[in-house]
């Protein structure tokens, strides 16, 4: 977990010091707040650890419960909503390079983020009330039987926190792909990687996402069916707490995904680090990348180069 904090630390060290050069746009916004919500997120890690540890009881009290409980459902799906955000970007970016311009500003992806993060902080505070803590097991975000009412809720973030968010991903997966068969600009090499990436994304949100809210899904609309909750309860709990863990992944393979894949950001990290040994070298590639390549503004414009970096 400590490489984990550390990686998402540079990411952040990185994407700060590429917003100062004037570069990454929108989509820097975009990913500053995804993996904002990623350390957000891998601060509860430790008191949930120590829960399961401790055989499911929590001992820190009710307030504790609910804020980390809070934290970390807010994250889980401001990350996911942020995807969402920077898959659109690039679809416009793409698709529309011309009249997309006016909405794809740093003003409007700064509205949006505190847009998403207002929304989810309501949603999820709406699902969580009243207390998801129980005083005589000590138990935490866990309710055995589980209330309608509570049952409802995780079938509505089944629907909005996965199933939505996927027809987002396919809906501008598939756009940008027909867009690149039409473009004669870019190279057959240009044209896969953007493709690979894309689909990489893709996968990466099914994997580690995927499986918890199908595995959800099925187990609270059973429940809301079953005359028998407590045996079915029994029979899936292993599986849904093994689908609860791998969420987590996505505090790990977001940094690599969206910042290690971006050579602004690697050398911008470079530069402005020279503990790393590479700070003039990184410099000196900045400058002739740009003298090299004078219709690199042009690129971005059309979002081609934009789409490389993600």
């Amino acid at each position: 977990m400590l490489w984990t904090d550390s990686t998402n630390l540079l990411s952040l060290w990185g994407l700060y010091h590429l917003g100062r050069s004037g570069g990454g746009g929108c989509q820097l916004v975009y990913i500053l707040n995804l993996l904002l919500s990623d350390l957000l997120q891998l601060l509860t890690l430790p008191l949930w650890i120590l829960y399961l540890q401790g055989g499911h009881r929590w001992p820190y009290g009710q307030l504790t419960c609910e804020l980390v409980g809070y934290v970390f459902y807010v994250n889980v799906y401001a990350s996911v909503m942020f995807l969402c955000l920077i898959a659109l970007d690039r679809c416009l970016a793409i698709v529309y390079p011309l009249s997309s311009r006016r909405i794809r500003t740093v003003r409007v992806a700064a509205m949006s983020g505190v847009a998403v993060w207002t929304l989810t902080f309501l949603f999820c505070l709406s699902g969580l009330l009243p207390s998801v803590f129980n005083s005589e097991t000590l138990l935490c975000l866990e309710q055995y039987p589980v209330s309608p009412r509570y049952a409802h809720f995780k079938i509505t973030t089944v629907a909005l926190g996965f199933l939505l968010p996927c027809a987002i991903l396919g809906y501008t997966s598939a756009h940008i792909g027909v867009t690149l068969r039409r473009s004669p600009s870019l190279s057959d090499h240009e044209r896969h990687k953007i493709v690979g990436i894309l689909v990489v994304i893709t996968v990466n949100f099914i994997v580690v996402f995927g499986p918890y809210h199908l595995v959800g899904g099925y187990r609270f609309v059973s429940l809301l069916l079953t005359n028998e909750p407590c045996a079915f309860e029994n029979s899936i709990f292993l599986i849904y707490r093994l689908c609860y863990g791998l969420t987590s992944l996505n505090t790990l393979l977001d940094p690599l995904f969206y910042i290690f894949l971006c050579p602004d950001a690697r050398l911008e990290l470079q530069r402005s680090l020279p503990c790393l040994g590479r700070g003039q070298d990184a410099r000196k590639k900045i400058s002739l990348s740009t003298r090299a390549h004078p219709d690199n503004q042009r690129e971005r414009e059309t979002g081609h180069n934009n789409l490389l970096a993600v």
